[in-house]
């Protein structure tokens, strides 16, 4: 795999910090549809128009990537920049008349072509800060009418024309296209390759056996394209994916540790629990129901989501962690349940910045890792009325363990 293109990634659609997920692929493109491929962003393109099956009302945060290859193992990681945008999907379809023009006659492919068609036209138009073209990378399958197709937005791939005809090159025969064998041989390679660049790429027709990536889409919507407020279809905005930087940030540097009530956990008799208070952003560990540690966290950034409920501690691992999605190390991680969700050092800002984990103080982690094992419970709540922490002789504050 060459690594040489540039893409827009909707990472609001990736999952949390913890995740397993490991990009494959042949070429970028298919690298990337692995990285994406949970998108939760499924289009109903139909003679009606075109859908947005999420509320389309909202705006979807796109962050630049490349994809960088270890040369010793052959791991593909994305590499974030510093550059994002935020995009009214919805407000990249102004109207139908370009899906006014098809008819019951018209082929699956006839509307996946269209939509590629106005996406492409909408985002050349737009704020976008790129040279070149912007090409979405779909999947789709045939709607149940077989007069309308269903779409699933992986990512935006940024080419100028001498890139995107050496991807077409590089990428022969692996990718599906839009096209008949018939237009390929009537038009010549390089004029398909000229069309392709200003419409974009799928990966192909999603078979009854492959569905499974639309199951979660729900049924088809009615279409509500007029209802839409248009505003501007692009905006810069801040990358919520952030460089790591050499050490860990803490702007509270406000722990309250019980060391008295440590102790007393160290028996076998004692009773440990987490509670996290998104509300609050503070997690507190409690020994026989009082509070031995507090601490500030940060939980999911907006868009994103940390989950509710109760979950057993599954996984520790004190170091050696890392994300192969976000290109972090995750020390002294503690993963909750089945779930990409878990609990590890991580940046405190001030202010909720996770993809869902509850990020620790790099002061605090290795003493609330050290006073748990697997099986604690950890609940996770919107609003917690606890316990007031019961003063005792050994009290520490903030600094609790040098890093």
């Amino acid at each position: 795999m060459k690594t040489a293109a540039t893409f827009l990634g909707p990472v609001n659609q990736l999952a949390a910090e913890g995740s397993d997920c490991k990009p494959t692929g042949k070429s970028e493109v298919e690298a990337c549809a692995t990285i994406f491929g949970d998108s939760q962003l499924w289009f109903d393109v139909s003679v009606d128009g075109v859908t947005l099956v999420a509320n389309p009302q909202e705006t979807e945060l796109f962050q630049l990537f490349t994809l960088e290859v270890n040369e010793n193992d052959g791991a593909i990681t994305p590499a974030w920049a510093d550059r994002a945008y935020e995009i009214s999907l919805q407000g990249l379809f102004p109207d139908t008349t370009p899906f006014a023009a098809l008819t019951d006659a018209s082929e699956p492919e006839d509307f996946v072509r269209r939509f590629l068609e106005v996406i492409s036209s909408s985002l050349k138009h737009s704020d976008l800060q790129t040279e070149g073209s912007t090409l979405p990378l779909i999947r789709w399958q045939a709607g149940t009418d077989g007069n309308s197709a269903r779409v699933q937005l992986l990512g935006l791939l940024l080419a100028d024309d001498d890139q995107f005809q050496a991807f077409c090159r590089n990428n022969s025969g692996e990718l599906g296209f839009v096209f008949e064998d018939t237009e390929i041989q009537a038009h010549g390679a390089h004029e398909v390759i000229t069309v392709l660049a200003l419409l974009g790429i799928t990966l192909g027709s999603v078979t009854s056996a492959e569905a499974g990536i639309f199951k979660n889409a729900g049924p088809k919507k009615e279409m509500r394209i007029h209802q839409v407020a248009y505003q501007s279809t692009v905006t810069k905005t801040t990358a919520p994916i952030q460089k790591q930087q050499s050490g860990w940030m803490d702007v509270h540097q406000d722990a309250y540790v019980n060391q008295a009530l440590l102790d007393l956990g160290k028996s076998g008799n004692s009773t440990k629990k987490i509670v996290v208070d998104v509300s609050k952003q503070r997690a507190y560990l409690l020994v026989d129901g009082q509070i031995a540690i507090d601490t500030a966290v940060s939980t999911a950034r907006s868009g994103k989501y940390t989950p509710r409920g109760e979950f057993k501690i599954t996984e520790r691992v004190q170091s050696g962690k890392t994300s192969t999605i976000y290109g972090c190390s995750l020390p002294y991680w503690q993963r909750l349940g089945d779930s990409a969700v878990g609990m590890h050092i991580g940046d405190l800002p001030g202010y909720p910045a996770s993809a869902g984990c509850i990020r620790l103080p790099y002061s605090v982690a290795p003493v609330i890792f050290a006073n748990t094992t697997k099986g604690v419970t950890v609940q996770i709540v919107d609003s917690w009325d606890g316990p007031a922490p019961q003063a005792a002789p050994s009290i520490i504050v903030a600094q609790v363990v040098q890093q």
